[in-house]
């Protein structure tokens, strides 16, 4: 199992949008998700280092291996949807790194 970090600055005044576009995705995609390989995804705001009417979005994907992420990040809808949200709702960037944004510290502190 892999954890795989992925950043995105959050335009000023856009956070709510956003969030609500990257939840409504996520949940209407969830069998599609399990099937492509996610174990879990967890996304989450934070004001940190941004400063005020600002938010970074931190998304954390779980899977067997990166290559599921790195596949993900080539499919179609999600390009498109990329492309819809850069410079709208987020600062453009890409996601090369998302695959290669694994956990250095990984500690399981339930047994």
């Amino acid at each position: 199992m892999v954890a795989c970090v992925h950043v995105a600055k959050i335009l000023p005044g856009k956070k709510e949008e956003f969030m609500q576009q990257l939840k409504e995705g996520f949940e209407t995609g969830r069998e599609a998700l399990r099937s492509f390989g996610f174990t879990r995804i967890v996304s989450f705001t934070t004001p940190e280092v941004v400063g005020d009417d600002h938010a970074l979005l931190v998304t954390v994907y779980e899977a067997e291996d990166p290559s599921v992420v790195e596949r993900f990040y080539k499919l179609e809808p999600v390009l498109q949807q990329e492309a819809r949200a850069h410079g709208v709702l987020v600062a453009p960037h890409d996601h090369e790194a998302v695959p290669k944004n694994v956990a250095f510290v990984d500690m399981d502190l339930t047994s």
